[in-house]
């Protein structure tokens, strides 16, 4: 139950069915004897029982006319008591009722200690916590651990509201108090609005502002928001004192307010939200961008294959062409093995080129075709990449990338492209370890001068960024500040947090907490799920362990044909005979008479000639 509110507090169920009465709602021998010895009439024994059981089954004591009426019925039914038994006590009565079964259950009503309990509990929560349903949800934890009867819910709804806007006060104040002028009156304007915006003035509307088209014109107005928005600096280094969850709801409420709402908000508060609206903003932002890079990657990738299918097709002519002279050459070849004079052989040969544009414009023709004529489309990027050199260059170089694995060899690349992307010399010098490339890039991207390797400069750019792209699919490349493409460790619990909650996590589990005992309960549920192992293996031969000791699951033999199958067949076709289309059309015109929708006065002489033949044959 994530999402509480009045009608998702502890309450009945208005039309339980059967199950549910029968599970919940079913007095016990013990509590028919035990609300037998506290009453002395028929309708207090109801009235009791009734009481009981609601309290068991929300945590509280409901008012008696909320009882669903299924609830008593079924336990007049299992109390044996006539239906004029009244099922509401007096107020005297209830009052004594409650009492006995508080000490029955051995429940503490709800009272200043309680309170206090929960207001320690529930401080600290909302410290992480921020909607009042999961609050609730922790004072109904803990009171329903400790014992305690659960109060009305708008009493602890109250207590709730109240500490929460405490410790959001108090959070509100300490942030506040963190920022400095400048970044006080950074917050401050974005709540001016001007006659003259223009993008160098950040404003609340831009800080809302949903990202474009992941076209280059799109991506370069998120690199112009992403470059104002940081002119504020990293807004996390001053939301430390608050827990991410919280300063993601501050978020979202500052998203749902407009400037004039803003302006009824006290200061401090004001500010914080403003400051957590900016720092999601960057972070969304990051991610945005994230995406546009991957997107232009993939649509350059796509380019490039494209104008390799072209290019195929362009050359298809010429492909024909040339395996045409290819096939008169070996015919010439089939004839001179047959006169065995090798000089007509060459004069018929020379003669073909000849008649074909020469030796030198095939060679050029078979060069051009055999660049285009595989699958790969990495040496033609460049011609779609160097559009969008510049904007490449500008949105890694905004953010923070680092390797979320030990192999940092590709960061390595891109911070030696990043040193040289003002070069325009056509070689690098060969300074970086270009293992993780494949054989495709790197003959393209590594050439040998005088007897030196060297990197093309722009394939080498090209190289890296896809490469990229892909480290950011797979994770394996993470931008700091981030959502979406954030280091996963972060988000992992250090073994110094982990530690404290090994004894109550392994007791909820059932599981030891020492060490060596965990490791001898895990061998005995190992050796018993062996055993079983072992007997289904004994006397289910489908199932066999090999003599490497692996698991082998043989084909289940099919089960022969019984004479009952056969019978059954006989019989079905015996009812269900062969029909030809004719008599299935007849048998459908004679339970529908379908064919009363045809002739209609529009149709032309010939077709209600057909239509009249069709009705004499049916």
């Amino acid at each position: 139950m994530t999402l509480i509110d009045r009608t998702a507090y502890p309450k009945f169920k208005q039309f339980p069915n059967p199950k549910e009465l029968a599970e919940l709602y079913t007095p016990q021998s013990e509590e028919i004897k035990f609300a037998k010895s506290k009453t002395k009439s028929h309708e207090g024994f109801l009235s009791f029982m009734i009481m009981l059981k609601s309290f068991q089954r929300l945590g509280y004591f409901p008012h008696p006319e909320l009882v669903p009426i299924a609830v008593i019925k079924h336990l007049r039914s299992c109390l044996k008591l006539q239906d004029w038994v009244k099922a509401i006590p007096s107020e005297r009565q209830r009052y004594t009722y409650l009492q006995a079964i508080r000490d029955y259950l051995k429940v503490k009503q709800y009272d200043k200690a309680g309170q206090r309990l929960i207001a320690a509990l529930v401080a600290e929560a909302a410290q992480v916590k921020d909607h009042p349903a999961d609050l609730i949800n922790v004072a109904i934890e803990e009171l329903v651990k400790e014992r305690y009867e659960l109060p009305a819910f708008s009493t602890l709804d109250r207590l709730i509201r109240h500490i929460r806007s405490m410790v959001n006060n108090r959070l509100f104040a300490l942030c506040s108090e963190g920022l400095s002028i400048n970044e006080q009156i950074y917050l401050d304007q974005l709540l001016v609005v001007t006659d003259n915006e223009v993008d160098e003035n950040p404003t609340l509307n831009l800080l809302k502002s949903p990202p474009k088209s992941a076209k280059l014109s799109g991506m370069k107005l998120l690199q112009s928001k992403f470059d104002v928005l940081m002119t504020f600096g990293d807004a996390k280094r001053l939301l430390q004192s608050i827990a991410i969850t919280k300063v993601r709801h501050f978020a979202a409420q500052a998203r749902a307010l407009d400037i004039s709402e803003f302006q009824d908000i006290n200061l401090p508060k004001r500010r914080t939200l403003l400051l957590c609206l900016l720092y999601e903003a960057q972070v969304n932002t990051r991610d945005y961008l994230v995406d546009m890079f991957i997107k232009r990657i993939l649509k350059i990738q796509n380019n490039a294959k494209q104008r390799l299918q072209e290019l195929r097709d362009k050359h298809l002519t010429e492909t024909s062409e040339l395996l045409a002279t290819f096939g008169q050459v070996l015919k010439a070849s089939t004839k001179a093995k047959e006169t065995q004079d090798n000089a007509v052989f060459g004069e018929q040969v020379q003669s073909i080129l000849d008649e074909h544009g020469g030796t030198e414009l095939l060679l050029q023709k078979l060069d051009e075709i055999a660049a285009y004529n595989t699958n790969n489309h990495l040496p033609l990027m460049w011609r779609f990449y160097s559009a969008n050199r510049k904007a490449l260059f500008s949105l890694v170089a905004s953010l923070d990338i680092l390797s979320t694995s030990a192999d940092e060899s590709v960061i390595e690349a891109l911070k030696f492209v990043l040193e040289n992307q003002h070069k325009r010399a056509k070689y690098l010098p060969f300074d970086i370890d270009l293992d993780f490339i494949s054989s495709n890039w790197r003959a393209l991207v590594v050439e040998e001068i005088d007897g030196a390797e060297v990197l093309v400069r722009q394939q080498l750019e090209i190289c890296i960024f896809s490469n990229l792209a892909t480290e950011f699919k797979t994770a394996d490349a993470c931008v700091v500040g981030s959502s979406s493409y954030a280091d996963f460790r972060e988000q992992l619990l250090s073994h110094a947090e982990c530690e404290p909650l090994i004894e109550e996590y392994c007791r909820l589990l059932e599981f030891p907490a020492n060490p060596d005992d965990f490791v001898k309960h895990l061998q005995d549920k190992l050796a018993q799920v062996a055993f079983v192992v072992d007997e289904i293996c004994a006397v289910d031969k489908q199932f066999t362990i090999n003599k490497d000791g692996e698991p082998v699951l043989k084909r289940i033999p099919s089960l022969a044909q019984t004479d009952e199958v056969e019978e059954l067949e006989s019989k079905i076709r015996a009812l269900m005979p062969e029909r030809s289309i004719l008599e299935i059309l007849c048998n459908v015109e004679h339970w529908l008479n379908w064919t009363r929708h045809f002739g209609l006065f529009s149709c032309t002489p010939q077709c209600r000639c057909y239509l009249q033949a069709y009705r004499t044959v049916v």
